[in-house]
């Protein structure tokens, strides 16, 4: 549990036992003892997740449709960890992912445009055509950044002197 943290909570939020014993239900995560943890764990797969995502679209830049189909495939991994990114601030939302664009535009300052359009063409409520990816990157990473800013925020804020880290 402390190595996966996101996970181990996603999983007892969402749990559903089809068939068997509940293995999930008798596992108590410390959330006081895994903060740091878990904010750690955020942080990380925000920024690989970014790095991962900017040196393939650099390698896509030259070919429309394969940038926007990765920018639409990266949509969902993102919105995941911005409803981590929220809860480590307090704010609880639903796993439905046009939701938690809306709050982290409203609580970490991005602009939510990007997501929504790129949320659009993975639902198919508009056509490729519609999108131009190269429009969309640099305000779609601005965002990732801003969120990873938010993250970082928070540890400065909580992390306690004399640990290493800038008070």
């Amino acid at each position: 549990m402390d190595c996966f943290v996101i996970e181990f909570l996603d999983i007892q939020r969402q749990n559903r036992v089809l068939y068997g014993k509940d293995v999930i239900s008798g596992i108590t995560i410390d959330r006081y003892r895994t903060a740091s943890l878990y904010r750690t764990q955020v942080e990380r797969d925000l920024r690989s997740k970014l790095l991962r995502l900017r040196q393939k679209a650099a390698g896509m830049m030259s070919d429309q449709n394969l940038l926007r189909r990765l920018l639409a495939d990266s949509v969902s991994t993102f919105c995941v960890l911005f409803r981590h990114v929220l809860a480590l601030q307090g704010v609880e939302v639903s796993p439905r992912k046009r939701e938690i664009v809306a709050r982290a535009a409203e609580c970490i300052g991005m602009e939510g445009k990007p997501f929504e359009q790129l949320l659009d063409l993975r639902e198919e409520l508009c056509a490729a055509r519609e999108v131009d990816p190269w429009k969309l990157l640099a305000p779609y990473l601005e965002g990732i950044g801003k969120a990873i800013d938010s993250v970082d925020r928070l540890e400065r804020v909580d992390r306690p002197e004399g640990t290493g880290g800038e008070p």
